[in-house]
């Protein structure tokens, strides 16, 4: 759970930042090790916050489960 504990830490450091003022989109990207057994895709079907995206790697190597937006028009 420490490396779910350093991600958040790092989030929340990214987000108090001052974002610019121009326009554009602004990716924040914080990856990290899980040092346990996890189902992405499980997981991912079980929250309520939409949208959501899911990938894997073909070799199963690498994946990703991610939700949510910041802003909708």
């Amino acid at each position: 759970m420490q490396s779910l504990t350093t991600a958040l830490e790092n989030l929340l450091r990214h987000l108090s930042q001052e974002i610019p003022a121009t326009p554009g989109i602004r990716v924040i990207d914080i990856p990290f090790p899980l040092k346990d057994a996890f189902d992405a895709l499980s997981w991912l079907a079980s929250q309520q916050v939409y949208p959501q995206f899911y990938w894997q790697q073909r070799n199963g190597d690498e994946e990703a489960a991610v939700l949510g937006a910041i802003t909708r028009f």
